[in-house]
């Protein structure tokens, strides 16, 4: 053989040894493809069982707060149904007027004691100084003998529950 015929075969090998390595290449990044692909199934599964987990999560809670609301509202309803049997039994016993009155009484201590039951309690309001985060004034009156700003007369009954203001009292504030 030449030194030609040798450069040839070289060059031959050397483009096979090439071919095989950019073969070898070709399947590493082929893999490494496949491996990435896996591990991006993977992280979108995950997110969609998140999705889907939160979604429960969100369908169980809004179910529980209807339940809960159901349950305070029977309760609350439960603990009224006596006052207003007692107010039917009023209306259908009306030919005592004393009687009547006083029963009238009964009902409105027994509606009171309820609402005290459930954490309802009333705003002070005559003779208070007048303080917008409880009172809602209605009506400034002219009285020299009241300090300015001193509640002279309440229109209706303000009430908090649990520490919240749930309707202000409407009143009439001395102004000079």
């Amino acid at each position: 053989m030449t030194d030609k015929d040798n450069e040839k075969n070289k060059n031959n090998s050397e483009e096979i040894l090439s071919s095989e390595e950019n073969s070898q290449d070709d399947n590493l990044l082929f893999a490494q493809l496949e491996e990435k692909e896996r591990l991006l199934n993977e992280q979108i599964d995950k997110y969609r069982r998140l999705q889907a987990d939160f979604e429960n999560f969100k369908r169980r809670t809004r179910l529980e707060k209807e339940e809960l609301s159901g349950l305070v509202a029977r309760s609350i309803v439960l603990k009224l149904l006596p006052v207003l049997d007692n107010f039917e039994r009023a209306m259908n016993s009306q030919s005592d007027q004393e009687s009547f009155g006083t029963g009238v009484e009964m009902i409105l201590k027994q509606l009171q004691s309820v609402f005290e039951n459930l954490g309802v309690q009333q705003i002070d309001a005559l003779d208070c100084q007048f303080d917008p985060n409880l009172h809602e004034a209605v009506m400034r009156i002219q009285d020299s003998d009241k300090e300015e700003g001193i509640i002279i007369n309440e229109v209706q009954k303000g009430y908090i529950l649990n520490g919240k203001v749930i309707r202000h009292s409407m009143v009439n504030v001395a102004g000079n």
